[in-house]
């Protein structure tokens, strides 16, 4: 091993845990560990993603110069029960009502761990030894007690001594990821939106190489906390359904979203560069329960997104105003709403701005890495023009054609599915324009929210038919949920409406559509409004899937797929050929490509 290359391991263990690892500047793997798991939104210690990095790299663990762990807090409880991932709607119901309400409402010391403690169908954190953090009282020493047990057990798993694991400011997770990560460069306005990070849930900050400056921040930010909320009391899972009450809002008429706006719009307001309470209710949850009584869910859906877009527009002008800034990176689970981005992008105020993939906590792993490696560099008098932005985030698990075709074999492929080799992009253009719907799991997975072509299920976007039977057959999804096109870039003029030019490799971006693009990707557009959350795809990034595309566009004259995630409803994306081919097996997906491997069903 060269003594000389810096090797960073980055830690997300709260929830949506994932690992990542950068050598000398560049993120060479990364990976969420519910992919391996198949716990959705999975809480703790991500062993196995941080033994697939290593070993990817060919990096022992011994190799490694530093460990970052991203956040120097969390809170115990919520990892020990693994919340987020284990929480049906009724226990957040349940949360609500025999913890929250006694809580806050009668003042009532309620132990949060023993309401969850002994359930059957959890599946509970035992990574670290906490037991006597989980009353729900932290005060300050037991902080440093839980970071201090944190190092100590990391250290131990990974056989390096304790002085090479540190904890780092969640923020700065945040904005050095939205920052290195993406393309912009020079002096550009940072912000950051969330339910909670170390001490915010919203900065400000400048930034260009020299590192971040923090002009503001606050706790007072409860943009993510009221969409969580609202989500729970639309009847969906909060911290991982708040995208169905995004996708719904546009069905409203005028008149219910104008009710339902009445109730959110003088909670919050901009005050200074921060978003702050204007007139605050006693309770998040059970105000909005009891005000919005009577009021139609999708009025609902659209007052919220309604307020939501208005309040971050104008703190984006109050912040550009601010600083004279008018380029921006926007990071935190609130910058995973497209439709705000989408807002933003459109103000006259707004030059550029751009949203790395999984802004939320899953990418604060990657965020730890390019912190740490901009830190050492900057200490050591060494330029940072060596922390290399992400150029594709095809960064997880591949498997070779031995491993897919001895999985085959156990999984006795051939008695239900036929099976061809080498089958060109023309054959796979064909069946797509015939009709049928293919998923395709090839080379390295994504990392992140979105299926990127390579854990993706694949159709025309031309036939609208397609929509149901997709929902229907395959996702078991919610009906009025739209689907997403991958563009070849060559083609993205001829379908979006993006005028400043911004970036949309990841899906992060939402934008309106040409009477072409809603004649020819009428399947893969939001059928309400007609926006697009597009894949835009340049050749270098993903040379196989433009192949395909391009091979389609010969076909068809589009430039466009349809693109969903591959996974069945409320299960991860797969992980790699075993779990495309249970999807394959419990769905009605006509086929499924699978490294060099067509399996058809007869």
């Amino acid at each position: 091993m060269d003594t000389n290359r810096k090797i960073i391991l980055g830690i997300q263990e709260a929830h949506d845990a994932s690992a990542a690892l950068m050598i000398d500047g560049e993120v060479v793997a990364a990976v969420q560990e519910e992919r391996f798991t198949g716990l959705k939104g999975d809480y703790g210690y991500p062993e196995q993603s941080i033994n697939y990095c290593l070993r990817h790299a060919g990096v022992n663990s011994t190799d490694i110069s530093e460990v970052v762990l991203a956040s120097h807090q969390w809170n115990p409880v919520l990892t020990k029960i693994k919340r987020n991932a284990n929480f049906t709607v009724s226990d957040w119901v349940k949360e609500q009502h025999e913890f929250w309400r006694p809580t806050l409402f009668e003042k009532k010391k309620i132990s949060h761990y023993e309401i969850f403690k002994d359930r059957g169908d959890f599946s509970y954190d035992n990574t670290y030894p906490m037991e006597h953090l989980l009353s729900g009282y932290m005060d300050p020493e037991e902080m440093k007690d839980m970071a201090r047990i944190r190092k100590s057990v990391v250290a131990q798993k990974l056989n390096l001594p304790t002085g090479k694991v540190r904890t780092v400011t969640h923020e700065d997770c945040h904005t050095f990821y939205s920052y290195f990560a993406g393309p912009l460069r020079g002096d550009i306005l940072a912000l950051t939106s969330e339910g909670i990070g170390d001490y915010s849930n919203g900065t400000v900050s400048t930034f260009n190489e020299s590192g971040r400056v923090e002009l503001s921040s606050t706790r007072d930010n409860h943009i993510g906390h009221i969409y969580q909320y609202i989500t729970l009391i639309l009847g969906m899972k909060p911290a991982q359904h708040e995208y169905k009450v995004m996708g719904l809002a546009p069905y409203s008429n005028i008149k219910e979203l104008e009710k339902s706006y009445k109730v959110f719009k003088d909670i919050l307001k901009v005050e200074g560069l921060n978003i702050v309470y204007d007139k605050r209710p006693s309770d998040l949850y059970f105000w909005f329960r009891d005000n919005l009584e009577g009021h139609r869910f999708d009025g609902i859906a659209g007052g919220l997104q309604r307020f939501v877009e208005e309040i971050l527009c104008n703190w984006v002008q109050a912040c550009t105003e601010k600083t004279g800034l008018k380029r921006i990176c926007f990071s935190g689970g609130v910058a995973q709403n497209i439709k705000a981005n989408k807002a933003i992008s459109e103000l006259g105020c707004v030059e550029d701005i751009y949203v790395c993939p999984a802004a939320g906590d899953t990418s604060i792993s990657i965020g730890a890495c390019y912190f740490a490696m901009w830190e050492h560099l900057r200490s050591n008098g060494i330029s940072t023009d060596s922390i290399k932005p992400l150029d594709n985030i095809y960064l997880g698990p591949e498997y070779s054609r031995d491993e897919i075709r001895d999985i085959l074999k156990e999984e006795k492929i051939e008695e239900d599915f036929k099976i061809l080799r080498d089958v060109t992009p023309e054959y796979i253009a064909g069946l797509l324009s015939d009709g049928n719907v293919l998923a395709r799991c090839v080379s390295r997975m994504e990392f992140g929210l979105r299926a990127l072509g390579n854990r993706s299920i694949l159709a025309d976007p031309r036939r609208y038919s397609t929509v149901s039977k997709i929902n229907a057959q395959i996702k078991f999804r919610d009906f009025w949920m739209p689907f997403t096109p991958t563009i070849l870039a060559k083609r993205a003029d001829d379908y979006i409406i993006n005028p400043k030019n911004i970036k949309s490799p990841y899906m992060t971006m939402a934008f309106d559509t040409t009477a072409l693009a809603q004649h020819e990707l009428a399947a893969a557009l939001h059928p309400a409004d007609l926006t697009a959350r597009p894949q835009i795809l340049e050749a270098h990034s993903n040379p196989a899937y433009y192949e395909l595309i391009e091979a389609f566009e010969r076909k068809t004259g589009v430039g466009a797929v349809l693109n969903t995630s591959l996974n069945l409803h409320g299960l991860p994306i797969v992980l790699g050929p075993r779990e495309a081919v249970y999807t394959l097996r419990n769905s009605g997906l006509d086929a499924l490509i699978l490294g060099d491997y067509l399996i058809m069903r007869r």
